[in-house]
């Protein structure tokens, strides 16, 4: 005996319906975790890296999380840096409401390790400005870093961040 034979058809189109709404439901859910988090990407390939990169490393979820204790919201999208680097910490932050939103720039032509480990290093950048609530402009950010990281021609660099990058790619491998 088949299960249509047995049941009224109503119910089963009922069931049907609970099944698609409970598929929908979580669905949604999902999406608002997502959303949730102050480290967010438009690019499907960058942010379905944001969402793995926590489970695969964790590194680089101590710093979402850290990043998602702070009134900061940081952007990472496909761009293009300044002298070749392959990612950078734009030196401009937005003030919107109680939120600061800081940008990363990240090249994406690369092997997904080296990939995460650049945005995984430059959202450690992203922790060193938000972890202080008094930068609040893009001059601060900048004064932030003069005389406290490494400076090469026209970029600043820190060890916590080289650190963070080189630990997140070791993680993944």
């Amino acid at each position: 005996m088949t299960l249509s034979s047995r049941t009224d058809p109503s119910h089963t189109v009922c069931a049907a319906m609970m099944v698609v709404s409970t598929l929908v439901a979580t669905a949604a859910a999902a999406q608002s975790t997502r959303a949730a988090s102050h480290v967010r990407s438009e690019d499907p390939l960058i942010a379905q890296l944001i969402a793995d990169a926590p489970g695969l490393s964790a590194t680089f979820r101590d710093l979402v999380t850290a990043i998602d204790t702070t009134n900061g919201i940081v952007y990472v999208e496909s761009g293009r840096c300044g002298r070749g680097a392959r990612a950078c910490l734009v030196l401009d932050m937005q003030v919107a409401g109680p939120n600061r939103i800081l940008r990363v720039l990240v090249t994406t032509r690369r092997d997904r390790e080296g990939l995460i480990g650049s945005i995984g290093h430059e959202l450690h950048h992203a922790w060193e400005i938000l972890q202080d609530p008094k930068i609040t402009t893009s001059a601060a950010m900048f004064f932030h870093y003069f005389g406290k990281a490494s400076l090469s021609p026209n970029r600043f660099e820190t060890d916590g961040a080289i650190e963070a990058g080189h630990r997140i790619e070791d993680e993944l491998r």
